[in-house]
C-alpha cells in the first residue's frame, strides 16, 4: 500500500517538479530544529544523548525492515551501486551522529541557538562540492552567496557567551568541530543522488542504511565509554519516560518525511541540476527555525550580532539558490 501511493505521488507531475524538491527541502529542513532542541534538552534532563539516537536508531532499522518486506520496494539498481550507495549513507549516519554529540556538549557549555548556527552553516561545504564535482552551476550571485554565509560564520563565531552556563572558547571549539563533521557528512547524504546508478535504490532502503550507521555508531559510543557509571545511566534513563518522548518526536518526523521528501526531493533537485543546493535549502530553513525556537522556547537572549549573522545567513541561502 505504501509503495502504491508513492508510486501514484510519482506519476503527478508536480511531484518531478523543482518546486516539489524546494518545497520537500524547506519542510523537512524546518523539522530539523527538532533535533537541535532535543539533544540541547536532554542533558539537562540527565538523559545520556547518545541514548536518544541509539533508540532511534533501533526504531529506525526495526520499522524500515517491516515496510521494506511488506512493500518489497527493493533496489533496481546494479548490487555494486546498491551496495556503495548504503555503504555511503552507513558512513554519513556514522559521522553525524558524532557531530550530535559535540554540539550536545557545546550546547551545555555555550549558547543553543549560535552553536546551532555554527554547525549547520557547514551548508556552504555541499554546495562548493556540487560546483566542484557534479557539475552544478556556477554564477556571481551564487558566489555572493557564499561569501556571504562565510560571512555568517565568522560573525557569529564573534558572538558572546549569552548562555547561563559560560564555557568559554570551549563550546566554540566544539562547534567548529561539529561543523567540520557536519561538511563532510553533507557531503556524502548528497553524492548518492547525482548518480543515475543510485536511483534504483529506493528511499526506505537508503533510510534502513542511515538508521544502520547512526545505530551501530551509538553501539561503539556507548560501548568505548562503558563503566559501572554509565552503565547505571543507561538503565536509569532507560526508564525514564522523557527518553522514549524524544525518540517518539524524532522518529515521526524523521522517518515519515524521509521516506516522502527528503530523498525524493533530492532526486528531484539532483535531476535538475540543483542537486548542491539541497542542503542549503534544508540548513538554512533550519537555522531560521531553531533560532526562533531558541528565543521563544529557550528565552535566549538575542545579540545585535547574531541577528545580522543570521540575517546575512539568509541573504546568502537567497543567493546560492538562485538560478540567474
Amino acid at each position: 500500500m505504501f509503495q502504491v501511493l508513492l508510486d501514484f505521488l510519482d506519476s503527478i507531475p508536480f511531484f518531478s517538479s523543482v518546486a516539489f524538491g524546494i518545497i520537500a527541502m524547506v519542510i523537512v529542513g524546518s523539522s530539523w530544529c527538532l533535533v537541535g532542541l532535543v539533544m540541547g534538552d536532554a542533558p539537562k534532563k540527565g538523559i545520556e544523548p547518545s541514548l536518544v539516537q541509539m533508540g532511534g536508531g533501533i526504531f529506525s532499522v526495526g520499522f524500515s525492515l517491516v515496510i521494506l518486506l511488506l512493500t518489497s520496494a527493493y533496489s533496481t539498481s546494479s548490487p555494486k551501486a546498491t551496495f556503495l550507495t548504503c555503504l555511503t549513507y552507513f558512513v554519513a549516519s556514522m559521522i553525524n551522529f558524532t557531530m550530535l554529540q559535540l554540539m550536545a556538549k557545546a550546547m551545555q557549555l555555550g549558547p543553543n541557538g549560535v552553536i546551532w548556527s555554527i554547525i549547520q552553516s557547514a551548508l556552504v561545504f555541499p554546495f562548493m562540492g556540487g560546483i566542484i564535482f557534479f557539475g552544478v552551476e556556477f554564477t556571481w550571485l551564487r558566489g555572493a552567496g557564499i561569501f556571504l554565509l562565510l560571512a555568517a560564520l565568522v560573525l557569529f563565531a564573534f558572538t558572546k557567551d549569552n548562555s547561563k552556563n559560560s564555557g568559554g572558547i570551549k563550546w566554540k571549539l566544539l562547534a567548529f568541530g561539529g561543523m567540520a563533521l557536519a561538511a563532510i557528512q553533507q557531503n556524502l547524504a548528497t553524492m548518492p543522488s547525482y548518480y543515475e546508478a543510485a536511483r534504483g535504490v529506493p528511499s526506505i532502503v537508503r533510510s534502513l542504511s542511515a538508521a544502520g550507521g547512526t545505530l551501530f555508531m551509538a553501539i561503539i559510543w556507548n560501548a568505548v565509554q562503558m563503566n559501572q557509571e554509565r552503565w547505571a545511566q543507561i538503565r536509569k534513563n532507560v526508564k525514564n519516560l522523557t527518553l522514549w518522548k524524544y525518540i517518539a518526536v524524532l522518529q515521526l518526523f524523521g522517518l515519515v518525511f524521509a521516506y516522502t521528501l527528503l530523498y525524493p526531493g533530492m532526486n528531484v533537485m539532483a535531476d535538475h541540476g540543483m542537486g548542491g543546493m539541497c542542503y542549503p535549502m534544508m540548513v538554512g530553513s533550519c537555522i531560521v527555525s531553531f533560532t526562533l525556537a531558541s528565543i521563544w522556547l529557550l528565552k535566549e537572549k538575542i545579540r545585535p550580532v547574531q541577528i545580522a549573522a543570521l540575517l546575512v545567513c539568509i541573504g546568502g541561502l537567497i543567493l546560492i539558490c538562485t538560478r540567474a
